[in-house]
């Protein structure tokens, strides 16, 4: 009796001890056996097949993967390639054929391409030709994008891989993450930035650093069903950039507990979007979606070569045996410029904007507004940072058709020397208000002597610290110019003696012209046809705007601020029209020269000739294709 008590009283304890000493985040968590993964693999892979008709795989790669060459097909054949298939003979000359016989494509377009040619095995020297004009032409996709062909044993001219890694790493936000522009790092950027690095995380201790602290702010900003939320939304597609990071690195995302939340991993983060056909929603409970359905491809992919001890997703099986060059030969970095450079000081936490989204039909870049970045001075993300000090560039909200006022054409028929007289009087005037400011200064102060000395507080210390007040707060406004409202917004352009050119600006909401009431919204979507600006040295995208805001009337609200550490600032809205006010994905983008920026446009410093843009952008710019057709993360 005594023997069946004292066990009943042990297995009591083992089931107690059991359920309070288990780990309370991996309660209920499923545990997803490789085979389980090469399922979820397989279901892509024939769900793909009978989409497009295709008997087997080697059929789809032959058909439909081949006529779509240089369209649509590269991430395909890249998961492909990796997951064992090698013929891709028919997709390389159906390539290399698009690619002589259509204009040059974008920076990170001819990476991408060389991507795909590398993994389909192509000996074409167009992998090589184009990385000397490819690499850093367009921000930080540019660099991650050429890393990962260097990576696979090509070279070139000007960049090196050990080199191209030291840019990324210098690239890096002072919360761990990376990103296109902005002040904090994004969830897609990120992760494609630690799996371009995995090559030099084991022996470069900087690499390791760097990309140790990006796996923290990854794992700071997964969600409790595993997952992610870009823009506002949850989705798939933020998660399996995670899970490519996460596997090349060696870092196990379904069983390591940084990345267990609420008893749900990675594979959850991305399973819960499958759909019976065994493709992928981006939004769950919607259709399938292209993007997250390849993107779930290819990280489970990566996942399943981890498992496997098999090299990361973007080093190729059929990589070249290439020794790279020795360190003292020959290589010329493209420099890193301070503002491409982010530190700690001016950046706080904050849920991430995703790129690769942006890539793809649905969400990055980089912030609608807090997640950020992104995608995109993109875009701006959907939470806006927790705290982040606000102005506003307020202005009339009357545009450039209500910019002659009949003061201003009363002004085009005076005289020159008239004008003169005119500003004359008005410096003249402001003189004198100067005068008057410092006059009631020094009365107040007088004043306030008379009080202490009635008051019986007759130390001459008192005295002369009133003295030197009053003096100091006189000199202050002496020293600094003071403008009404109505000065300020006088509808003319600062001067600038000390030029160095002229920029374009341009500000468009094409994509929602005519799809609202709202007085703001012109109906040819223009807001600000292309004008002309002069700057100085050292002046950015964010001061073109602002004056542009000043001398057409035009409302511009920034957050951030471009006088910060690092002139970060995120423009929330123009001309009333703000981001979120047509959907989570919607907001403000700017483009110079047709290139999305990997900078703030406080960061972005003009030089002559300069093209800018400013776009409003219902879906992570992937409506604005008839303005800017190279989408860099496509």
């Amino acid at each position: 009796m005594k023997n069946k008590t004292l066990s009943l009283i042990i297995s009591t304890l083992v089931i107690v001890l059991t359920i309070f000493c288990s780990d309370p985040s991996k309660a209920g968590a499923y545990e997803y056996t490789v085979g389980e993964v090469q399922s979820l693999i397989d279901g892509i892979v024939d769900y793909k097949c009978r989409q497009t008709g295709s008997s087997d795989v080697q059929s789809l790669i032959n058909g439909a993967l081949a006529d779509g060459a240089g369209r649509d097909s590269e991430w395909y054949v890249i998961s492909l390639s990796q997951y064992g298939y090698s013929d891709f003979s028919r997709y390389v000359s159906n390539l290399e054929n698009y690619l002589k016989n259509n204009d040059e494509p974008s920076a990170t377009s001819r990476e991408k391409y060389a991507l795909a040619l590398s993994a389909a095995g192509s000996t074409d020297p167009y992998t090589e030709d184009i990385l000397d004009s490819s690499i850093g032409a367009q921000g930080i996709m540019s660099y991650i994008y050429g890393l990962n062909v260097l990576n696979n044993g090509y070279t070139c001219s000007a960049f090196t891989a050990e080199g191209t890694a030291q840019t990324l790493v210098s690239m890096q936000y002072g919360d761990g993450g990376w990103a296109l522009f902005g002040e904090y790092g994004d969830i897609d950027v990120t992760s494609m930035t630690i799996a371009a690095l995995a090559p030099y995380y084991w022996n470069d201790q900087s690499v390791h650093d760097a990309v140790d602290r990006g796996v923290d702010f990854l794992s700071a900003r997964q969600q409790e069903n595993g997952g992610y939320q870009s823009f506002g939304t949850p989705n798939p597609e933020s998660a399996s950039q995670v899970l490519v990071a996460l596997s090349a690195i060696g870092i196990d995302g379904v069983h390591d507990e940084r990345f267990i939340k609420n008893g749900n991993c990675l594979i959850d983060g991305i399973a819960e979007y499958r759909l019976d056909d065994g493709s992928f929603s981006h939004i769950k409970g919607d259709a399938s979606n292209e993007t997250a359905t390849i993107q779930a491809l290819y990280s489970l992919i990566a996942y399943k070569r981890m498992c496997e001890g098999r090299s990361e997703l973007y080093v190729f099986d059929n990589r070249r045996s290439v020794e790279r060059p020795a360190e003292t030969e020959a290589v010329t970095e493209a420099p890193v410029t301070e503002a491409e450079k982010v530190t700690s000081e001016n950046v706080t936490d904050i849920a991430a904007v995703s790129v690769t989204n942006v890539s793809g039909s649905a969400v990055s870049e980089t912030s609608l507004s807090g997640t950020a970045t992104s995608v995109s001075d993109v875009t701006g993300n959907v939470t806006s940072p927790a705290a982040v000090s606000e102005t506003s560039v307020s202005v009339s909200s009357d545009i450039s058709e209500n910019i002659s006022s009949d003061s201003d054409i009363q002004n085009d028929h005076k005289t020159d020397s008239e004008k003169k007289n005119a500003e004359g009087s008005s410096d003249s005037g402001k003189r004198d208000n100067k005068i008057f400011i410092v006059l009631i200064i020094f009365g107040a102060a007088g004043v306030l002597c008379l009080v202490l000395f009635l008051a019986g507080k007759r130390n001459k210390k008192n005295f002369i610290f009133i003295i030197i007040a009053a003096a100091a707060v006189s000199a202050f406004v002496l020293l600094n110019d003071f403008s009404s409202k109505d000065d300020y917004y006088n509808g003319k352009s600062s001067e600038k003696p000390d030029a160095t050119g002229t920029v374009t600006l341009e500000i468009r909401c094409d994509t929602i012209a005519g799809k609202s009431d709202d007085e703001h919204i012109p109906a040819d979507g223009t807001i600000l046809k292309k004008t002309e600006f002069d700057i100085e040295d050292g002046e950015t995208v964010f001061d073109v705007l602002t004056e542009a805001a000043r001398v057409y009337n035009i409302q511009v609200e920034n957050k951030g601020g471009a006088g910060s550490a690092h002139g970060l600032s995120y423009i929330a809205g123009i001309n009333y029209i703000y981001e979120f006010d047509f959907g989570d994905l919607s907001g403000w983008v700017y483009h110079v020269n047709g290139i999305t920026p990997s900078r703030g446009c406080g960061e972005y410093i003009l030089s002559d000739g300069d093209e800018i843009e400013w776009l409003y952008t219902c879906d992570l710019g992937h409506d604005l294709d008839e303005v800017y057709e190279d989408d860099p993360l496509s």
